[in-house]
């Protein structure tokens, strides 16, 4: 840098900032890292270079002081801007505090946003010469790893502190010895001794259950030949004595003198393979009822009376509809089943409202194969009724009621009133005899009276 020039001892103008500072200007320029001057005391930006730039992007406007710092794109960590005389810079030129290392995060007009490491000091050259000057990196990339670094270890803490994680081992087949670490030894009833020091393979897996030890030790022979990652599930007696579903994983390493080893981690997914299991027999009960539900629906369009076609349509909608209930209970319960009240009150209220049916009886909980049929045989009375029996005139009524005998059944009890006088039918049509096959389906049976002031419908089953 160039003696300064007579008469100029105080602070420098731009100009006389540019005509001094050529090769230290030229040499800052090759730098990776950021740099910017300001003069003290207005904070007015004299400087920047190139590095400073691609880092930050081109500036908002002129910064002729460091009140124009609230310009720049900083943020604090819950998102707020940084006042002007928060920026390291300010706080050099205004107060003169000397900045180190210090983390901002910043976004820049292009709206990228970057982490940075900044330092920030006042710097004297020359005798009555004073500058601000702040330098800084781009250190984004080594921040989200350690972020991510330091997520991976929380989850680790965590699957330790929920018990996912069973223990660490390490196998050396040159010496055919396995060791372990205390968590390992803990799980499987071991002494932490003794895995510190190694064992023999066929001792450490002595817990694996007898159908899964041929197969685990063909993968681990597997991975040794092409070497990779290793990753393996299997069941293993743990220090409870229960067996668990374990997921051993590990990569084939090899030290300075060539020799392989495996090391890896085991997890317990017991839970995972418990879920697997539930959703595998969810799906199996699913595809099992729709295929019932398939072969009912070709029955009731193969055997319902089509002499009449509106009548035709009218009987297979209902029934269709009927049956979709069923299925619509049956997935609010995750086919677990139904409660009968429930299956009555809704199979009910689409012919008629609350007073023109009475429901009575107890809370009694069906198994989900059942659903389906007894709603069947719902649909069919209801239906009968209004077309026929006492919901088929304004005052007419249903009541139904259901119990528990001793025996363990349930007998359900329909009545009608209030309708029209009533008969036995001449011939029992395709409801009544679908009716008697739904209720042979139950396991149980349907008895039908047909007084002159309604009809009286029992039936009883084992739920």
């Amino acid at each position: 840098m160039r003696a300064p020039r007579p008469g100029k001892r105080g602070n420098a103008s731009p100009t006389e900032f540019a005509a001094d500072s050529e090769i230290w200007r030229a040499f800052l320029d090759q730098m990776s890292v950021g740099v910017i001057v300001a003069d003290i005391p207005s904070g007015k930006i004299l400087w920047r270079n190139t590095a400073a730039e691609r880092i930050l992007g081109p500036p908002a406007g002129p910064v002729s002081g460091a009140g124009d710092y609230a310009r720049c794109g900083a943020l604090h960590p819950d998102g707020s801007p940084y006042q002007a005389h928060e920026y390291p810079l300010a706080r050099a030129v205004l107060d003169g505090e000397a900045i180190e290392r210090e983390p901002m995060y910043y976004r820049r007009a292009d709206g990228r946003q970057v982490w940075l490491e900044v330092n920030a000091s006042r710097v004297r050259p020359l005798p009555g010469r004073q500058f601000g000057i702040c330098t800084f990196q781009d250190v984004t990339a080594a921040y989200e790893a350690r972020s991510a670094l330091e997520e991976g270890a929380e989850r680790v803490l965590l699957a330790l502190d929920a018990g996912a994680i069973l223990g660490t081992w390490m196998w050396n087949p040159s010496d055919s010895r396995l060791t372990a670490d205390e968590l390992f030894a803990r799980s499987f009833g071991l002494d932490p001794a003794v895995c510190r020091i190694g064992l023999p393979p066929e001792e450490a897996t002595a817990t694996v259950h007898p159908a899964d030890i041929a197969s685990l030790n063909a993968a681990i022979a597997e991975t040794l030949a092409r070497g990779g990652a290793f990753r393996y599930q299997y069941r293993a007696r743990h220090q409870d004595g229960l067996y668990r579903w374990i997921e051993s994983r590990g990569r084939v390493e090899t030290d300075a003198s060539g020799h392989m080893r495996i090391a890896g981690v085991l997890f317990d997914i017991t839970a995972q393979k418990q879920a697997e299991e539930a959703r595998n027999l969810l799906m199996r009960e699913v595809d099992h009822r729709a295929r019932n539900v398939l072969t009912m629906v070709q029955s009731v369009v193969r055997l319902t009376d089509a002499s009449d076609p509106r009548r035709y349509r009218e009987e297979v909608v209902g029934r269709v509809d009927a049956m979709a209930r069923a299925q619509a209970s049956l997935a609010r319960s995750n086919w677990q089943g139904g409660v009968l009240e429930d299956l009555i009150r809704d199979e009910i209220s689409p012919y008629a409202s609350p007073p023109n049916f009475k429901l009575a009886g107890p809370k009694i909980t069906l198994p989900a194969e059942q659903v389906q049929p007894l709603n069947m045989i719902l649909h069919e009375l209801a239906t009968n009724a209004v077309k026929h029996g006492g919901l088929s005139a304004p005052t007419g009524q249903v009541e139904i009621s259901w119990a528990a005998n001793r025996s363990g059944d349930v007998e359900l009890t329909w009545q009608e009133s209030g309708g029209p006088a009533v008969k036995p039918p001449d011939r029992k049509g395709f409801g009544s005899r679908l009716v008697e096959r739904l209720a042979a389906q139950l396991g149980g049976s349907m008895a039908t009276d047909w007084e002159p002031t309604g009809l009286i419908a029992r039936l009883t089953w084992r739920a």
